[in-house]
């Protein structure tokens, strides 16, 4: 009788043993899984972040846009209804001004445009 409770204390103390073993390894991995599970929080934070910040200048940039073609239009009506050729001829110091002005004003939109766009892709960088 006590060799059956002597093979049956060490039957639980081996499955104890397992158990531990097992137990450990499961506290390993369940911190494994902690730090993955953070890293995941804060990439989905930062893509949020960086979704958020891209609506923003995309909304922006369509506004501008919406502003850009009610000038142009502005523009090409004027077009319409002038025939600058004949008023080149008559008057040539009034229209190379205006249009060295406007190419310059258009440059400058070009450039400033080109500069948001560029910025838009480093976070540390604020919109002017």
């Amino acid at each position: 009788m006590n060799q059956l409770f002597i093979g049956i204390i060490m039957a639980m103390a081996l499955g104890g043993y397992f158990l531990y073993q097992q137990n450990e390894s499961l506290k390993i991995e369940n911190l494994a899984f902690q730090v993955r599970d953070q890293e995941q929080q804060a990439t989905i934070k930062a893509q949020q972040e960086s979704f958020e910040r891209q609506s923003s200048a995309l909304n922006n940039m369509t506004a501008r846009n919406a502003e850009i073609e009610g000038e142009m239009n502005r523009y090409l009506d004027i077009f319409k209804r002038h025939n600058l050729n004949k008023l080149a001829i008559a008057k040539p110091g009034l229209i190379e001004k205006r249009v060295n002005d406007g190419t310059k004003k258009v440059f400058e939109t070009i450039e400033e445009d080109s500069k948001s766009l560029d910025n838009l892709d480093d976070p540390t960088t604020t919109d002017n």
